[in-house]
Protein backbone atom coordinates (compact mmCIF):
# COMPACT_ATOMS: atom_id res chain seq x y z
CA UNK A 1 0.00 0.00 0.00
CA UNK A 2 1.23 3.59 -0.62
CA UNK A 3 0.40 5.10 3.15
CA UNK A 4 0.42 1.80 5.08
CA UNK A 5 -0.99 1.87 7.93
CA UNK A 6 -2.39 5.14 8.89
CA UNK A 7 -2.40 6.18 12.98
CA UNK A 8 -2.31 9.39 15.16
CA UNK A 9 1.16 10.14 16.79
CA UNK A 10 -0.37 13.20 19.17
CA UNK A 11 3.26 14.08 20.36
CA UNK A 12 4.45 14.48 17.27
CA UNK A 13 0.58 16.58 16.26
CA UNK A 14 -1.17 17.44 19.07
CA UNK A 15 -4.22 18.00 18.71
CA UNK A 16 -4.45 22.12 20.02
CA UNK A 17 -2.01 22.43 16.93
CA UNK A 18 -5.22 20.92 14.84
CA UNK A 19 -7.60 23.43 17.00
CA UNK A 20 -5.63 26.39 16.35
CA UNK A 21 -5.71 25.73 12.38
CA UNK A 22 -9.24 25.19 12.83
CA UNK A 23 -9.68 28.41 14.77
CA UNK A 24 -7.38 30.44 11.29
CA UNK A 25 -10.19 28.47 8.68
CA UNK A 26 -13.06 29.76 10.94
CA UNK A 27 -11.19 33.22 10.74
CA UNK A 28 -11.22 32.97 6.82
CA UNK A 29 -14.61 32.49 6.65
CA UNK A 30 -15.73 35.54 8.61
CA UNK A 31 -13.38 37.60 6.33
CA UNK A 32 -14.78 35.72 3.05
CA UNK A 33 -18.18 36.03 4.45
CA UNK A 34 -18.75 32.19 3.32
CA UNK A 35 -21.29 30.37 5.26
CA UNK A 36 -18.98 27.07 5.47
CA UNK A 37 -15.24 26.66 3.52
CA UNK A 38 -14.66 23.46 1.49
CA UNK A 39 -11.30 21.64 1.28
CA UNK A 40 -11.20 18.98 -1.47
CA UNK A 41 -9.43 15.31 -0.49
CA UNK A 42 -8.37 12.74 -2.74
CA UNK A 43 -5.20 10.34 -2.58
CA UNK A 44 -2.84 12.48 -4.90
CA UNK A 45 -4.25 16.10 -3.29
CA UNK A 46 -4.65 14.57 0.56
CA UNK A 47 -2.92 17.51 2.31
CA UNK A 48 -4.79 20.13 2.59
CA UNK A 49 -7.97 18.30 3.75
CA UNK A 50 -5.11 16.39 6.63
CA UNK A 51 -3.52 19.89 7.56
CA UNK A 52 -6.49 20.71 8.70
CA UNK A 53 -8.36 17.67 10.20
CA UNK A 54 -5.47 14.61 10.14
CA UNK A 55 -7.69 13.29 7.46
CA UNK A 56 -5.81 11.01 5.19
CA UNK A 57 -7.55 8.58 2.64
CA UNK A 58 -6.22 5.05 0.84
CA UNK A 59 -8.29 6.03 -2.44
CA UNK A 60 -10.98 8.12 -1.85
CA UNK A 61 -12.50 11.15 -2.96
CA UNK A 62 -13.66 13.32 0.11
CA UNK A 63 -15.05 17.00 0.93
CA UNK A 64 -13.70 18.50 4.40
CA UNK A 65 -16.82 21.53 5.08
CA UNK A 66 -16.07 23.79 7.94
CA UNK A 67 -19.09 25.58 8.92
CA UNK A 68 -17.92 29.29 9.93
CA UNK A 69 -18.20 28.35 13.31
CA UNK A 70 -18.14 25.12 13.36
CA UNK A 71 -16.77 21.53 13.90
CA UNK A 72 -15.33 19.81 10.47
CA UNK A 73 -17.81 17.56 8.78
CA UNK A 74 -16.02 14.95 6.33
CA UNK A 75 -18.28 13.98 3.25
CA UNK A 76 -16.84 10.88 1.78
CA UNK A 77 -18.45 7.16 -0.20
CA UNK A 78 -15.71 5.17 2.06
CA UNK A 79 -17.92 2.79 3.82
CA UNK A 80 -19.18 3.00 6.90
CA UNK A 81 -17.23 0.03 8.57
CA UNK A 82 -14.07 2.38 8.76
CA UNK A 83 -15.87 5.26 10.26
CA UNK A 84 -15.08 4.36 13.96
CA UNK A 85 -11.27 4.06 12.54
CA UNK A 86 -11.34 7.60 10.55
CA UNK A 87 -12.60 9.02 14.23
CA UNK A 88 -9.72 7.72 16.33
CA UNK A 89 -7.21 9.45 14.06
CA UNK A 90 -8.67 12.60 12.82
CA UNK A 91 -10.82 15.43 14.43
CA UNK A 92 -14.32 14.57 12.82
CA UNK A 93 -17.11 13.73 14.92
CA UNK A 94 -19.90 13.59 11.82
CA UNK A 95 -19.20 11.78 8.97
CA UNK A 96 -21.50 11.60 6.11
CA UNK A 97 -21.30 8.91 3.45
CA UNK A 98 -22.07 9.56 -0.01
CA UNK A 99 -20.64 8.29 -3.47
CA UNK A 100 -20.59 12.31 -4.47
CA UNK A 101 -19.42 14.88 -2.13
CA UNK A 102 -21.12 17.74 -4.11
CA UNK A 103 -24.79 16.08 -3.85
CA UNK A 104 -24.13 15.64 -0.06
CA UNK A 105 -22.41 19.54 -0.08
CA UNK A 106 -25.76 20.90 -1.49
CA UNK A 107 -27.72 18.92 1.04
CA UNK A 108 -25.34 20.46 3.59
CA UNK A 109 -26.49 23.82 2.00
CA UNK A 110 -30.50 23.57 2.20
CA UNK A 111 -30.33 22.12 5.58
CA UNK A 112 -28.49 25.09 6.73
CA UNK A 113 -29.42 27.53 4.73
CA UNK A 114 -25.68 28.19 3.69
CA UNK A 115 -25.86 30.42 0.21
CA UNK A 116 -22.97 31.66 0.30
CA UNK A 117 -19.63 29.13 0.23
CA UNK A 118 -15.43 28.98 -0.02
CA UNK A 119 -13.69 26.44 -1.79
CA UNK A 120 -10.21 25.94 -1.05
CA UNK A 121 -8.45 26.28 -4.95
CA UNK A 122 -11.85 25.80 -6.38
CA UNK A 123 -10.02 26.72 -9.99
CA UNK A 124 -7.57 23.27 -9.52
CA UNK A 125 -10.61 21.01 -8.75
CA UNK A 126 -10.59 17.67 -11.20
CA UNK A 127 -13.11 18.79 -13.80
CA UNK A 128 -16.29 16.37 -13.12
CA UNK A 129 -16.00 17.67 -9.65
CA UNK A 130 -15.57 21.44 -10.49
CA UNK A 131 -18.75 21.77 -13.17
CA UNK A 132 -20.89 19.30 -10.55
CA UNK A 133 -20.35 21.96 -8.27
CA UNK A 134 -20.95 25.43 -10.33
CA UNK A 135 -23.93 23.77 -11.77
CA UNK A 136 -26.32 24.46 -8.82
CA UNK A 137 -27.34 28.18 -8.03
CA UNK A 138 -24.68 28.62 -5.20
CA UNK A 139 -22.78 31.31 -4.60
CA UNK A 140 -19.24 29.78 -4.48
CA UNK A 141 -15.51 31.73 -3.42
CA UNK A 142 -12.48 30.56 -5.01
CA UNK A 143 -10.17 30.83 -1.38
CA UNK A 144 -6.17 30.51 -2.59
CA UNK A 145 -4.70 27.98 -0.58
CA UNK A 146 -1.93 30.18 0.66
CA UNK A 147 -4.75 31.74 2.59
CA UNK A 148 -5.34 28.55 4.29
CA UNK A 149 -2.07 27.47 4.78
CA UNK A 150 0.01 30.39 5.75
CA UNK A 151 3.35 29.87 6.47
CA UNK A 152 4.69 26.90 8.25
CA UNK A 153 4.68 26.56 12.38
CA UNK A 154 7.02 25.13 14.28
CA UNK A 155 5.20 21.20 14.67
CA UNK A 156 4.96 21.65 10.36
CA UNK A 157 8.87 22.40 10.89
CA UNK A 158 9.53 18.97 13.10
CA UNK A 159 7.57 17.37 10.77
CA UNK A 160 9.60 18.02 7.88
CA UNK A 161 13.59 17.89 9.65
CA UNK A 162 12.41 14.51 10.44
CA UNK A 163 12.04 13.72 7.20
CA UNK A 164 15.56 15.03 5.98
CA UNK A 165 16.99 12.96 9.02
CA UNK A 166 15.44 9.99 7.81
CA UNK A 167 16.73 10.75 4.47
CA UNK A 168 20.20 11.67 5.38
CA UNK A 169 20.49 8.48 7.48
CA UNK A 170 19.40 5.68 5.01
CA UNK A 171 21.38 7.32 2.45
CA UNK A 172 24.26 7.99 4.33
CA UNK A 173 24.54 4.18 5.33
CA UNK A 174 23.53 2.74 1.92
CA UNK A 175 26.12 4.90 -0.04
CA UNK A 176 29.00 3.88 1.76
CA UNK A 177 28.41 0.34 1.28
CA UNK A 178 27.16 0.62 -2.04
CA UNK A 179 30.47 -0.34 -4.21
CA UNK A 180 29.93 -3.09 -6.79
CA UNK A 181 26.08 -2.59 -7.13
CA UNK A 182 23.79 -1.38 -9.55
CA UNK A 183 21.70 1.72 -9.02
CA UNK A 184 18.77 -0.50 -8.98
CA UNK A 185 20.25 -2.68 -5.81
CA UNK A 186 21.08 0.32 -3.96
CA UNK A 187 17.63 1.82 -5.30
CA UNK A 188 15.72 -0.92 -4.14
CA UNK A 189 17.34 -1.49 -0.68
CA UNK A 190 16.92 2.65 -0.31
CA UNK A 191 13.36 2.79 -0.88
CA UNK A 192 12.94 -0.50 1.37
CA UNK A 193 14.43 1.19 4.12
CA UNK A 194 12.68 4.16 4.16
CA UNK A 195 9.70 2.67 3.94
CA UNK A 196 10.21 0.71 6.82
CA UNK A 197 11.34 3.91 8.53
CA UNK A 198 8.09 5.62 7.99
CA UNK A 199 7.78 6.97 4.67
CA UNK A 200 4.63 7.09 2.97
CA UNK A 201 6.10 7.95 -0.62
CA UNK A 202 9.50 8.10 -1.87
CA UNK A 203 11.31 8.89 -5.16
CA UNK A 204 14.71 8.05 -5.90
CA UNK A 205 16.88 9.75 -8.92
CA UNK A 206 20.75 8.78 -9.54
CA UNK A 207 23.52 10.55 -11.67
CA UNK A 208 26.51 8.94 -13.02
CA UNK A 209 28.16 12.31 -13.23
CA UNK A 210 27.46 12.82 -16.81
CA UNK A 211 23.67 14.39 -16.98
CA UNK A 212 21.55 15.39 -14.33
CA UNK A 213 20.09 12.65 -11.69
CA UNK A 214 16.95 10.32 -13.40
CA UNK A 215 15.91 7.44 -12.17
CA UNK A 216 17.46 4.27 -12.58
CA UNK A 217 18.50 2.67 -15.27
CA UNK A 218 21.22 -0.37 -14.49
CA UNK A 219 24.27 1.55 -14.27
CA UNK A 220 26.78 0.33 -11.66
CA UNK A 221 27.65 2.59 -8.63
CA UNK A 222 31.03 4.61 -8.79
CA UNK A 223 32.88 7.00 -7.62
CA UNK A 224 30.87 10.00 -9.37
CA UNK A 225 27.68 8.68 -8.43
CA UNK A 226 25.01 10.83 -7.10
CA UNK A 227 21.76 10.01 -5.48
CA UNK A 228 18.49 12.36 -5.11
CA UNK A 229 16.25 10.71 -2.02
CA UNK A 230 12.66 12.90 -1.93
CA UNK A 231 10.46 11.55 0.59
CA UNK A 232 7.01 12.40 2.43
CA UNK A 233 6.52 11.81 6.26
CA UNK A 234 3.09 12.47 7.48
CA UNK A 235 2.70 14.86 4.69
CA UNK A 236 5.80 16.37 4.70
CA UNK A 237 8.51 16.48 2.10
CA UNK A 238 12.14 16.37 2.46
CA UNK A 239 14.96 16.09 -0.09
CA UNK A 240 18.25 14.96 0.08
CA UNK A 241 21.30 14.51 -2.15
CA UNK A 242 24.70 12.84 -1.44
CA UNK A 243 26.92 11.57 -3.87
CA UNK A 244 29.69 8.80 -3.28
CA UNK A 245 33.04 10.88 -3.54
CA UNK A 246 31.82 12.68 -0.80
CA UNK A 247 32.16 16.22 -2.38
CA UNK A 248 29.90 18.81 0.14
CA UNK A 249 29.16 22.86 0.08
CA UNK A 250 28.12 24.99 2.30
CA UNK A 251 23.61 25.79 1.89
CA UNK A 252 23.83 28.07 0.65
CA UNK A 253 27.39 27.70 -1.10
CA UNK A 254 29.89 29.82 0.31
CA UNK A 255 31.53 30.54 -2.94
CA UNK A 256 29.36 31.47 -6.62
CA UNK A 257 29.47 29.58 -9.64
CA UNK A 258 27.61 26.66 -8.57
CA UNK A 259 24.27 25.78 -10.35
CA UNK A 260 21.49 26.21 -7.84
CA UNK A 261 17.70 24.96 -7.48
CA UNK A 262 15.63 26.09 -4.74
CA UNK A 263 11.94 24.46 -4.43
CA UNK A 264 9.03 24.88 -1.74
CA UNK A 265 8.27 22.18 0.08
CA UNK A 266 5.78 23.83 2.37
CA UNK A 267 3.89 25.76 0.34
CA UNK A 268 0.62 25.09 -1.56
CA UNK A 269 2.04 23.51 -4.15
CA UNK A 270 5.35 21.41 -2.81
CA UNK A 271 8.19 21.44 -5.51
CA UNK A 272 7.63 24.93 -7.01
CA UNK A 273 10.57 27.23 -7.73
CA UNK A 274 10.97 29.67 -4.52
CA UNK A 275 12.19 32.97 -4.05
CA UNK A 276 14.51 34.47 -1.18
CA UNK A 277 11.41 36.88 -0.97
CA UNK A 278 9.80 34.61 1.33
CA UNK A 279 9.97 35.19 4.76
CA UNK A 280 9.57 31.71 6.53
CA UNK A 281 9.53 28.40 3.69
CA UNK A 282 11.15 24.83 4.30
CA UNK A 283 12.57 24.62 1.16
CA UNK A 284 14.97 21.79 -0.70
CA UNK A 285 18.30 23.48 -1.81
CA UNK A 286 20.21 21.46 -4.93
CA UNK A 287 23.69 22.13 -6.01
CA UNK A 288 25.08 21.11 -8.81
CA UNK A 289 29.54 21.16 -8.50
CA UNK A 290 31.57 20.63 -11.14
CA UNK A 291 34.50 18.36 -10.74
CA UNK A 292 37.42 17.21 -13.30
CA UNK A 293 34.76 17.26 -16.01
CA UNK A 294 32.14 15.30 -13.70
CA UNK A 295 28.72 16.61 -12.46
CA UNK A 296 28.59 15.85 -8.90
CA UNK A 297 24.90 16.93 -6.37
CA UNK A 298 24.92 17.84 -3.25
CA UNK A 299 21.39 19.48 -1.36
CA UNK A 300 19.27 19.26 1.82
CA UNK A 301 15.78 19.95 3.27
CA UNK A 302 15.98 24.21 4.78
CA UNK A 303 14.17 26.57 6.74
CA UNK A 304 14.32 29.65 4.89
CA UNK A 305 13.44 32.94 7.27
CA UNK A 306 14.02 36.38 7.90
CA UNK A 307 17.24 34.89 9.39
CA UNK A 308 18.43 33.51 6.54
CA UNK A 309 18.67 29.69 5.44
CA UNK A 310 19.72 26.57 7.95
CA UNK A 311 19.56 23.11 7.19
CA UNK A 312 17.00 21.24 9.13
Amino acid sequence: MKRGLVSWEKSELPPEELATRLAHVHTVARNERVDALVLYSDVWRSNDARYLSNYMPYWNRAFVVVPRDGKPILLCSLSPRVYPWIKTVTVHETIIASPSPPAALFKLCVEHGWSRVGVCDLEGLPADLHAELTSRDLDLVDIPRNEIRPAPTDVEVRMHARAARMAREVLGQELSAAAGQTDHELTGRLERLLRRAGAEDVVILVSAGQGAPVPAWGAAVGPHTSVVVAIEYNGHWAKVTRNVAGVTSTLPPARGGLKELREILSGPYSWENVDNSQTRAVVSLQLEIRARNQRLYYGDTCLQGREGLHVL
